[in-house]
């Protein structure tokens, strides 16, 4: 049973490096600052959604704060107006919630003027910074249906982490779904409204 569990696990890491070949070159690397929340704020994320501080790391395009975000795990639910104005790796805590950990990336996709949020994989985080967001471009929005291309960005940030973390509809939101180490979370932003 060891050995088809380390051929499994030999496997995904074959697939994933197959996947994200020559990343490095193509990242388009904008915001190299990370967006952290306000040292205040850091303790006090189960009372509901907050504000902000002003932030140097993000330098994208600025739309006006949203109402309200949509997650989705997956491209192809994505509506065809939406544009992706904003990849990110989002650094979470440890000993977050599901529910936690969505107001923190949610709270920043609104703050930016998201409409959307497509959630890309998780992983345990080798340091516990978060909360936290590295940006990673892109040059212009771009319609998400037609010219998505993966989880390329921040590839040399990403590969260097822990073990992957299931993390879908049943953990996004979930106060009971408990995360003893900190997550990195890939995310993209997007703006669908004209």
């Amino acid at each position: 049973m060891n050995k088809l569990n380390n051929f499994f696990s030999l496997l995904a890491g074959i697939v994933v490096l197959i996947l994200l070949s020559g990343c490095a070159e193509t990242r388009q690397e904008l915001w190299s600052d990370v967006t952290t929340l306000k040292d205040d704020l850091k303790n006090d994320l189960k009372d509901g959604l907050k504000v902000w501080s002003t932030t140097k790391g993000y330098k994208g395009i600025k739309y006006s704060p949203s109402d309200k975000v949509v997650p989705t795990f997956q491209d192809r639910q994505v509506p065809v107006s939406c544009r992706v104005f904003a990849h990110l790796l989002a650094y979470i805590p440890e000993g977050s919630t599901g529910k936690t950990l969505a107001q923190i990336v949610e709270t920043e996709a609104m703050t930016r003027g998201a409409d959307m949020l497509l959630i890309g994989g998780a992983r345990q985080e080798n340091d516990n910074q978060g909360p936290a967001f590295s940006y990673y471009g892109p040059v212009q929005p771009y319609k998400c249906r037609d010219n998505w291309s993966g989880w390329k960005f921040g590839y040399e940030e990403w590969v260097s982490q822990g073990e992957w973390v299931a993390m879908g509809y049943n953990e996004w939101g979930n106060p009971d779904a408990r995360f003893n180490s900190p997550l990195i979370i890939q995310a993209a932003f997007l703006h669908c409204s004209n």
